[in-house]
């Protein structure tokens, strides 16, 4: 060490008469002095490194560090990027064009803070999110909420995050089986929405409820139609778990419910077919009603197999206009061929828009391979869709590749 050398220099220039070992006298020896420099300066090195972090000027060679402005004591910047392709067919609704392509699915950055008087945050700027060809794409919000979780039982939320119906649409984008959810959990699950929820879980998590209300006119506006609100709760719990011929098993359960009423609507898709009279079935996607929707889903695991299943229906109550009922349903399987490593996965779901119109149904087999790099961090996607949808289209057939990062 450096210091150690200037050290030994100074007790080289000490006088020729002077004793490196001075027993006789009491007095520490050189020696002595030099581990006694030593220690101090390992005590100042440390108490500096110390400083500097608290400065927030601490930080690997090149490496950004990033303070809080504000007095949380923990706060996290993190992200998602799905870099996605599809090619062959058009496929089902939701694709707007059968051109082969390469497109950003999702592209997120998010920050989470928490602090000790029991409350936290969370806000995420969605820049790309959508499977429709767009040619400009703009950063939006997804989920920006304040949380109350000083109880278990009673978590108070608000803001705008996601409505609890629906629970392939309530699992995390990075998280999911398939690259793209089932046709019915987008078309009737009432997604983001701003508003206030009670959530809050029981008997050590095994039973757990949402409730809340909402405007009730979608994600990223925060007008409403009228003076009602959306309602939306969830019930979901674990009636059992334990061995089935050695392997771990647990089965989990759920149902929920929504109900709103909607003044000139006009997010919903138009293979919904409202009246544009009393008399006669249009193509107007703009709904004036009430809606309530019901829904229950099941989910098994045992060892490397898991199994979820879901039911959805919504019953629309036109102004002017038939009523009609919208519903549909999925199965799908995973299997751990390699543990932890590669996932495969059968699908199907099928989806009627309206049950008052004929042939207008959708049904879909998706077949994938799921290749964990490191968990969800990092995975690549292989999905084939091969879809019966509405005439006059033929049969559909389509492929989705998604590279996912998370960090």
């Amino acid at each position: 060490m450096k210091s150690r050398t200037l050290l030994l220099l100074l007790a080289l220039a000490l006088p020729p008469g002077t004793s490196l070992h001075s027993a006789e006298t009491g007095s520490p020896s050189v020696e002595d002095r030099l581990q006694r420099l030593e220690s101090e300066l390992g005590a100042l090195r440390t108490e500096n490194q110390q400083l500097r972090q608290e400065l927030g000027t601490e930080g690997r060679a090149g490496q950004i560090v990033i303070k809080p402005a504000g007095r949380e004591p923990v706060l996290a910047i993190g992200g998602l990027i799905q870099a996605q392709a599809d090619a062959l067919d058009k496929g089902d609704s939701r694709f707007t064009s059968a051109n082969d392509r390469f497109y950003l699915r999702r592209a997120r950055i998010n920050a989470t803070g928490k602090f000790l008087e029991g409350f936290d945050f969370r806000i995420e700027m969605e820049l790309a999110g959508s499977l429709a060809e767009t040619t400009g794409m703009r950063a939006q919000l997804t989920d920006a909420y304040i949380n109350w979780n000083r109880y278990d039982f009673a978590n108070v939320r608000i803001g705008q995050f996601k409505t609890p119906f629906g629970y392939e649409q309530l699992a995390a984008d990075p998280k999911l089986f398939s690259i793209e959810r089932s046709l019915v959990n987008d078309r009737l699950t009432v997604g983001r929405q701003i508003g206030v929820q009670v959530a809050g879980d029981f008997l050590d998590k095994r039973l757990g409820y949402a409730t809340g209300v909402f405007n009730g006119t979608g994600v990223n506006t925060s007008a409403n139609d009228n003076d009602d609100l959306l309602w939306a709760n969830r019930v979901s719990g674990m009636p059992w778990q334990g061995k089935i011929a050695g392997q771990p098993a647990q089965w989990t359960a759920g149902a929920n419910a929504f109900m709103t009423k909607d003044t000139g609507l006009a997010t919903q898709p138009a293979e919904f077919g409202f009246d544009s009279t009393p008399a006669t079935l249009g193509n107007d996607n703009i709904f004036t009603g009430q809606r309530t929707g019901l829904g229950v889903d099941t989910q098994f695991k045992l060892g490397r197999l898991e199994l979820w299943a879901e039911y959805l229906r919504t019953h629309f109550e036109q102004s002017a206009g038939r009523d009609f009922d919208s519903d549909g349903w999925y199965v799908q399987a995973t299997y751990f061929v390699v543990p932890k490593e590669l996932q495969a996965l059968v699908k199907f779901d099928t989806f009627t828009p309206n049950q008052s119109l004929a042939s207008n149904s959708t049904d879909t087999w998706t077949f994938g391979l799921n290749y964990f790099i490191k968990g969800d961090d990092l995975k690549l996607q292989l999905d084939y869709l091969l879809s019966d949808v509405p005439a006059p289209l033929p049969q559909q057939n389509k492929l989705l590749l998604r590279l996912q990062v998370m960090f």
